[in-house]
């Protein structure tokens, strides 16, 4: 039997290879040393940025034990962002302080506004992009501090947040003022670079906070806000250089109350995945995991099956260099069209049963999965490096 990797999962495969025995009941590992390292990581580099998990990346029990442990608790507690009334329930499972949760969902649902009612006053702030939404908080007596939402004006992300949520500066005044009448308090702004891309992350930071600094400054001088939270959202990757980043943000906690929402960050290198080959036809290759399940990241961050450049061999105990490709199609288990990968370089020589081993599968994967068909996830069951 062959497990396929790329060449730069071989080190943490050959480290643990021993607890990597795949199985239908072993096909997801979570690797508690990568959190932790990228705990420390962000405490030691950014501590005057308090960083919030955003509990959508992936909500899984290893993850929140991990965070709540006091031994990943360096200079900063690290809060979690919340966007639903299931995520804001797990919150206050876990946080005694509200000052440690936010909640960034522009918008209210009306049939939840007596749960909202119950646990937005439980918290530390909410945001709004939109006047409907403060009158909604209004109607609902909703008793909550908010953060303005404004657009970023960055368009290179894969994933681009502005063209859903966000509001203009001029907007954002009409915000204020009509919060203002209504004896709200608005406690700072946030914003949201949007999610993978190569780009620069420090130049799409400066970018957002300078559109931002009109509202920054009125908040401070005109409505003596002391220190308004500055919330600049997350769309790190998980191997970003965070010195190069946002280290020039540390004059700015001089003024400002700097948080960040850390998905993508925290959870990407959290859970590895292997997925199985069941089939091939004329038409492609088949795996035991598609866009249903956690794959549906290829299909809706547009990722591409990683080429495979190596593969371990598990009788002979050693790595070699896959050397021919064919370009052919990727397909998921179930028994929908839809659930194509991509097309890919894929080695010519495999066989059924091979195994395909892919690190850094954390973030938004577990958590989008359903068990269309009946066909169940790798997640369902976690196992431990």
């Amino acid at each position: 039997m062959r497990v396929f990797l790329e060449e730069s999962a071989i080190s943490l495969y050959l480290s643990n290879k021993d607890k990597l025995i795949f199985s239908s009941n072993k096909r997801c590992f979570f690797d508690k040393i990568a959190l932790i390292k990228q705990i420390k990581n962000w405490d030691n580099t950014l501590h005057w940025i308090q960083p919030f998990y955003a509990i959508k990346a992936n909500p899984s029990n290893e993850i929140i034990k991990t965070i709540m442990n006091p031994e990943t608790i360096l200079n900063n507690e690290i809060g979690f962002d919340s966007a639903s009334v299931e995520e804001l329930h797990l919150a206050l499972k876990y946080k005694k302080s509200s000052k440690n949760i936010i909640y960034t969902n522009p918008h209210i649902i009306p049939h939840e506004k007596n749960s909202m009612s119950e646990l937005l006053p439980k918290i530390n702030v909410k945001v709004v992009d939109n006047l409907c939404e403060l009158k909604k908080i209004i109607e609902y007596e909703i008793k909550t501090e908010l953060l303005i939402r404004l657009i970023s004006n960055i368009y290179d992300a894969t994933v681009q947040f502005d063209t859903k949520f966000g509001c203009t500066i001029e907007e954002g005044f009409e915000i204020i003022e009509y919060a203002n009448k209504h004896n709200i308090k608005i406690k700072g702004i946030s914003f949201h670079i949007g999610s993978g891309g190569d780009f620069s992350r420090k130049d799409a930071y400066k970018i957002a906070i300078q559109y931002a600094e009109p509202i920054l400054k009125y908040l401070e001088v005109i409505l003596k806000i002391e220190k308004p939270i500055l919330d600049i959202g997350g769309g790190l990757l998980y191997d970003t250089n965070l010195e190069e980043a946002l280290g020039w943000t540390k004059e700015l906690s001089q003024k400002y109350t700097i948080i960040s929402e850390l998905g993508r960050y925290y959870a990407e290198p959290s859970y590895h995945l292997a997925v199985q080959v069941i089939g091939q036809t004329k038409r492609g290759v088949y795996l035991d995991n598609g866009l249903y399940h956690e794959l549906n990241v290829y299909n809706w961050e547009k990722w591409r099956l990683p080429k495979l450049t190596h593969y371990y061999d598990t009788n002979s105990d050693t790595i070699e260099q896959v050397k021919d490709f064919n370009k052919i199609k990727i397909f998921g288990p179930t028994c929908d069209s839809m659930d194509t990968i991509n097309e890919c370089d894929f080695p010519s020589e495999f066989e059924i049963g091979d195994w395909i081993f892919l690190h850094n599968m954390g973030a938004y994967t577990s958590a989008g999965k359903v068990d269309f068909n009946g066909i169940k996830g790798a997640s369902n069951n976690i196992c431990y490096l």
